[in-house]
């Protein structure tokens, strides 16, 4: 789907993995990010269907959420944006922020949701972590295990105080996320049908 829509992910990653060699010829995905990023991990160098979450999941993601018209959708990570094409194509009424460490991912996922027409669909970069960066409500959020267990931390405790104004769904991609979760965010109910789909998990929060 990537060469069909004309997304550039192999180019700008062998790009990136190239830069980050030049600093630390015998590094590996776990050690270039923070190599090049200031200590943050962006994953440079992970396999490419590993960075990114199918576009099938996606999908099914969005269908088990029952996403209604004019939700807004944020996902925490968002590496090139495939869930923001999944909804400018399908879910036309809704609206979907990408925040993402890595300028040139941004800059790629951006010109294509231009090319493509969607209006309702961008990407930002963002240090998540950053002290002056407050998060915006949404309806629901996605997170990967984007950087750091304290990074990921911090994302959830910004989450519950939105859920503390209203209700929120948080979708989980990988084993550290659901891991703090379980550990240190009771607030966080797991609610479809009792178990985890095999690579994510959806959670509901509104605190009363």
């Amino acid at each position: 789907m990537d060469k069909i829509l004309g997304l550039r992910v192999k180019y700008i990653e062998e790009m990136l993995v190239a830069e980050a060699q030049g600093f630390e010829p015998e590094g590996t995905h776990e050690t270039w990010g923070p190599t090049l990023h200031q200590g943050v991990q962006t994953w440079i160098g992970l396999e490419l269907q590993t960075l990114q979450t199918p576009y099938s999941e996606c999908f099914r993601i969005l269908q088990l959420l029952k996403i209604k018209p004019y939700q807004h959708i944020i996902d925490l990570g968002a590496a090139y944006g495939r869930m923001g094409i999944v909804i400018g194509g399908l879910y036309i009424k809704n609206s979907f922020t990408g925040y993402e460490y890595v300028k040139s991912r941004v800059d790629e996922g951006n010109r294509l949701y231009r090319e493509l027409g969607f209006s309702r669909c961008q990407l930002l970069q963002q240090d998540l972590f950053a002290q002056n960066f407050e998060l915006p409500m949404a309806d629901v959020y996605f997170i990967y295990d984007y950087g750091q267990v304290e990074h990921i931390d911090h994302t959830l405790r910004q989450i519950e105080k939105i859920a503390y104004k209203r209700p929120v769904k948080v979708v989980v991609r990988g084993k550290f996320t659901k891991q703090i979760i379980s550990d240190f965010h009771p607030w966080l109910e797991l609610k479809y049908e009792g178990k985890h789909e095999e690579f994510f998990s959806i959670y509901t929060a509104y605190i009363v």
